[in-house]
């Protein structure tokens, strides 16, 4: 057996098995309704998903800053001395090598 899970992950699994269940009681009741009921059962059939997605997401945690390399300090590098430098044949813009 599994790791028991914790609260907050239980509740957001409940909240989301309620929604697919109203959103499967929705898939049964088109076959039984008719007229305007059976466009809401739809409109319930489709856009359940969604919000039951985003129900369960939902959680009281708050985001923690995004870690980014705008402060990180590199080290400096020294360049190679200019006689240690590859050389390449020059370049033409146009796609082709100079001679």
């Amino acid at each position: 057996m599994g790791r028991p899970l914790s609260e907050d992950v239980h509740g957001r699994a409940v909240r989301y098995v309620i929604s697919m269940a109203i959103r499967s009681a929705c898939l049964v009741g088109i076959l039984f309704t008719d007229g305007w009921l059976r466009w809401v059962m739809v409109a319930g059939a489709v856009l359940l998903p969604y919000f039951a997605v985003v129900l369960a997401n939902a959680g009281r945690e708050h985001p923690t800053p995004a870690d980014t390399l705008m402060e990180l300090q590199l080290p400096e590098i020294e360049a190679p001395p200019s006689e240690q430098r590859p050389t390449y044949p020059p370049i033409d813009l146009r796609g082709g090598y100079l001679r």
